[in-house]
């Protein structure tokens, strides 16, 4: 009883004051966004496998930020280096696969190219081989069709075929040599498709490039491919540290995959919007009464 007779003369001096207030006013006082303060982050653990320096991936993550707030009337994060959001470079396995691809990739298209100038020399001199052993064979066949040759020309006969035994020899050895160099080349890419079969699998288990830890105020990054996807994976971990869902514009930042984009698009803004707008003050107190009433 002594419960509802406080509540009733609390609620009867909130409305008295609050009818002593301008309506302009009593909407400022009632009313809150999420947007009202910026978001101070910082940035803890930078990875040295990345190859990438405290200061570039903070570069990094400040230009990620301004995306948001270059879009609001208000910042809507700030660094602060004692600030609440945490913002990491996590090296992990998926990275470790990246480079081994590109490493992979650089091995066979190096072998490739080095493969290519031999064996088009390979193709012409057995082609020239092929021409000189079908023209001894046609002087040969002439001198047997004539009795027989004369002492000078069947020395002649036999000089060439002895070179030709020998750029047989040397074309037999650079067979063998692109063989080996052929086979080195098919290593190579059976590794990469070895390790990009393990890449796939490491993906489907966590495939996103960084996320956004709500329960722990953190985001983590995976991933530095190049400097504009490594832009947007921190715009579009931001937008989640502001609430913001996925969406399904391929140009988005919130889209559900990773892209290079680092422009909002209308469905990031309306996004934005919608998160950043005045609410009452009462609508959470509202959605507890009617969640008791249910």
């Amino acid at each position: 009883m002594k419960i509802v007779v406080a509540l009733t003369l609390f609620l009867t001096a909130f409305f008295v004051w609050a009818i002593s207030y301008p309506p302009a006013l009593l909407a400022n006082v009632f009313s809150y966004s999420w947007c009202d303060k910026p978001i101070r982050y910082r940035v803890d653990t930078v990875d040295p496998k990345f190859n990438l320096s405290r200061e570039e991936f903070l570069s990094s993550t400040n230009q990620a930020a301004q995306i948001w707030n270059t879009n609001y009337e208000k910042s809507l994060f700030l660094y602060d280096h004692e600030g609440d959001l945490s913002i990491n470079l996590i090296y992990d396995g998926r990275q470790f696969l990246t480079n081994q691809i590109n490493q992979l990739e650089n091995n066979v298209q190096s072998e490739k190219q080095t493969l290519k100038p031999k064996i088009s020399e390979y193709q012409k001199l057995s082609a020239e081989f092929k021409t000189k052993i079908d023209a001894l064979n046609n002087q040969i066949g002439y001198w047997n069709n004539q009795g027989g040759a004369p002492p000078e020309e069947y020395q002649k006969l036999v000089d060439q075929q002895q070179k030709l035994r020998q750029e047989a020899s040397s074309l037999n050895t650079m067979a063998d040599d692109l063989n080996l160099s052929t086979d080195q080349y098919n290593l190579e890419v059976s590794k990469l498709n070895q390790t990009i079969s393990s890449f796939n699998e490491t993906l489907e288990e966590r495939p996103e490039e960084g996320i956004f830890k709500s329960p722990e105020n953190r985001i983590e990054i995976y991933f530095n491919i190049n400097k504009n996807e490594l832009v947007h994976t921190l715009a579009h971990e931001l937008g989640h540290a502001l609430a913001l869902p996925h969406n399904n514009n391929s140009k988005a930042i919130m889209y559900y995959k990773t892209n290079q984009n680092t422009t909002l698009s209308t469905e990031d803004i309306e996004a934005l919007k919608e998160a950043c707008k005045e609410r009452s003050i009462f609508e959470p107190l509202q959605a507890y009464i009617l969640g008791v009433i249910d």
